[in-house]
């Protein structure tokens, strides 16, 4: 289109959903705003036949949509450069936008919020790889990804209903009231799932759906957008500052690293990420956090004479020689993401450029280390030429003597072209004049410089990693009551380790000694009629680091008794044909629209929560990229009166191959025992991947694309899965 579009990357050479979201966001929709605009707008489409405009999600785990969710952090983007950008083509942009993200917003509450806890399901955002950020048991089974709960991405929903609230209200007031009380409630629901009191931080994720618990694991870009969203609370936000863990060269992505994965999001930083981080300490106003990621970020630029993609967190290196886990393992220069970040810290933070609906503020932070160590050479400080709805401004800061300290500044005083201000005045585009001057006096501040947390001893392996996480071997019943659960450790020692153990998402057990991992034992619930769902967390004893959580193990009864599978040749079945292929009966050529299969007759033998799945095979793509995440409905109605008692969406990632079988996600309904139902899995207009989208008819990167959409799958066997022996 006129104007053109961003590129990601020098060795990115494509238009990507995230990248160019979080770019606008960051510094290029003040830079560009047309490019931005078209970049932006590249990443929305109508389904191939036509309506339902939506937000693309890219290419990504497991065959993308809806094990990934985080399309959803393109209205960061575009609420930004609504608030540069000025005219008929913005006015354009606005309804455009408007339109995809309430059909966005709509799509994703059917399919990937979650009533019970307030969450949104999916991948996080950005930390996109897999066994980079998530435990290792998923590498290969990416379906947990999209069962997880993650905040990097719950954040990009909040905002995307947050945009939708403020759009709404010139356009339909009863919406806007509904947008804004569901951003509220999911809010609430970060802060209320999410937040971990004893570690002062918000956990990266709920891992799975058999496992509730919040991890004890960090990440960088989640923390910020919380902090600055003001998802979290003032409290929350100055703890999260202060106490993520730092190496010497900046703040990595994550936090523990991961052992035995090679250097990417693990063992990385980011500088775009960082650059968040900063406008985060910023908010917070902590000098020594600020100062810290502003250095990395210079450092880094001028190391490398290019804005990198991403470091090695302990060496600041942009490559790493260490044999199977040398990286960082791409590494881009000119990445754009990055470009964006330095200019986010430049005028988003030291001049302190906000571009709010009621108009432009500037509350520059500057601090002591960069007055007197990137500033000590001069007492003003131009940014000309800076361009605000269309209008090109000049910003002067007028700054104190070197040795000023040790708060960040404050502002003495602002004048426009000479004339004194209000204090805290917004600025609107009417207000100024082509090249208006907008001078700033900065004194000293009052207060100190803030706390920041530096791991200083990186040769000691445990207090930079966390422990491998364990592996439940065994639930069984106790001779002495209740349930014992054994775990392996992984290879780490006994003695390095003490253990935590998780029942449905409550800590039941801590600080186990590593030797009793054989032996933990749950004495508070009957086998007879309980069916709880266990975790175990192994933590490095000396340094507090904690391992991800072990995959969920459930007691299903003696031998698994609650457990009722139906295989392929029981199902009534709608299109497909039965065969046996790929090592398993099930219908091959299934999962066109008007499709089903069909459990006609199934009497519950329990009274409470039940779990369907399908034991599926989904080939059309490899398990680290393509759009063809299969997507079915399972609708549970009762024989007698035919009344839907329960439901939702089936999620089968790719798993690279067709005689690859594994379990689907799963959705919860409650039975009674005697009564029959009948299990239907089908299509219908939300149970969809993104090869429904015209924006991927261009796709040759693998099935889904020009050949057309595809949401086929094999299925063959569904369980129902009890909770309860009652």
């Amino acid at each position: 289109p006129p104007g053109g579009c961003f590129e990601t990357g020098r060795l990115w050479n494509y238009v990507w959903t995230r990248d160019t979201a979080y770019a606008v966001d960051l510094g290029l929709a003040a830079v560009d705003p047309v490019r931005a605009a078209n970049s932006l707008g590249f990443k929305l489409s109508a389904r191939r036949e036509g309506g339902d405009l939506q937000i693309v999600q890219d290419t990504g785990s497991g065959g993308s949509y809806p094990i990934s969710t985080d399309r959803v952090v393109w209205a960061l983007g575009a609420r930004t450069l609504l608030r540069h950008w000025a005219g008929p083509d913005a006015d354009a942009f606005a309804d455009r936008a408007y339109e995809a993200m309430v059909n966005t917003a709509a799509h994703d509450r059917v399919v990937a919020f979650d009533p019970a806890d307030g969450l949104y399901r999916g991948e996080q955002s950005f930390l996109d790889w897999r066994e980079q950020s998530y435990p290792p048991w998923t590498r290969e089974d990416t379906v947990h990804l999209g069962m997880s709960k993650a905040l990097s991405t719950n954040v990009g929903h909040y905002q995307l209903l947050r945009l939708l609230a403020e759009l709404a209200e010139t356009r339909d007031a009863d919406a806007a009231e509904t947008y804004a009380a569901q951003a509220e409630a999911l809010r609430q629901a970060i802060r209320g799932r999410l937040w971990l009191e004893g570690e002062g931080q918000l956990s990266s994720f709920v891992t799975t759906g058999l496992d509730p618990a919040p991890a004890r694991r960090f990440d960088l870009l989640g923390a910020a957008l919380a902090v600055l969203t003001e998802v979290a609370t003032p409290a929350q936000a100055a703890r999260i500052v202060a106490g993520y863990p730092h190496t010497a060269k900046g703040p990595p992505v994550l936090w523990p690293q991961q052992q035995d994965i090679a250097i990417y999001h693990n063992r990385g930083i980011w500088p775009f990420v960082t650059a968040y981080w900063l406008k985060a300490a910023r908010a917070v106003g902590n000098a020594a956090v600020a100062d810290h990621a502003l250095a990395s970020l210079v450092r880094g630029a001028a190391l490398n004479l290019s804005n990198m993609e991403n470091f090695e967190a302990v060496t600041g290196a942009a490559w790493v020689d260490e044999g199977p886990t040398s990286g960082p393992v791409v590494n881009s220069q000119r990445q754009l993401w990055s470009v964006a970040g330095y200019l986010a810290a430049v005028h988003d933070v030291v001049f302190g450029l906000d571009a709010a609906p009621e108009g432009l503020r500037v509350r520059p932070f500057v601090t002591p280390w960069m007055r007197d160590t990137l500033f000590g050479h001069t007492d003003r400080l131009a940014l000309v030429g800076y361009r605000y709805r269309g209008v090109p401004l000049n910003i002067v800061l007028r700054l104190p003597p070197v040795g000023t300290g040790p708060a960040p500044f404050a502002v003495q005083g602002w004048r426009l072209d000479a004339r004194d201000l209000p204090r805290q005045a917004a600025l609107r585009a009417d207000q100024l004049a082509p090249g208006a001057e907008i001078e700033v006096t900065l004194v000293a501040g009052e207060g100190d410089g803030g706390d920041i947390t530096i791991v200083e001893d990186t040769d000691d392996y445990q207090a930079l990693f966390g422990p491998r996480p364990p592996r439940i071997t065994a639930v069984v019943a106790d001779a002495g009551g209740g349930l014992r659960i054994s775990a392996d450790l992984n290879g780490e020692a006994a003695a390095d380790v003490t253990l935590a153990l998780y029942r449905d998402g409550e800590a039941i057990a801590r600080d186990v000694p590593g030797q009793g991992a054989d032996g933990l034992r749950d004495p508070g619930v009957d086998p007879a009629v309980d069916g709880p769902c266990y975790t175990v967390e192994a933590t490095f004893a000396r340094t507090g680091t904690h391992s991800q959580h072990a995959a969920p193990a459930c007691w299903w009864g003696p031998e698994a008794a609650r457990i009722d599978t139906f295989d392929a040749t029981t199902f009534e079945a709608t299109g497909g044909e039965l065969v046996t292929n790929h090592g398993r009966m099930h219908y091959q050529n299934w999962g066109d629209p008007g499709h089903a299969l069909v459990v006609p007759d199934y009497r519950a033998r329990f009274t409470g929560p039940h779990l369907i799945q399908v034991e599926a095979g989904n080939g059309a793509g490899s398990i680290n990229t393509g759009v063809t995440c299969a997507v079915k409905r399972v609708d549970v109605e009762e024989v007698d009166g035919g009344q839907v008692i329960g439901g939702g969406y089936l999620l089968m990632p790719h798993l690279g191959a067709w005689d690859r079988w594994a379990g689907s996600s799963f959705v919860e309904v409650d039975l009674v025992a005697g009564r029959a139902y009948r299990i239907v899995v089908h299509g219908d207009a939300r149970a969809v991947n993104m090869s429904v989208f015209d924006h991927f008819s261009r796709y040759t990167g693998g099935t889904g694309g020009r050949s057309g959409a595809f949401n086929r799958v094999n299925i063959a066997a569904l369980k129902v899965l009890a909770r309860t022996g009652r």
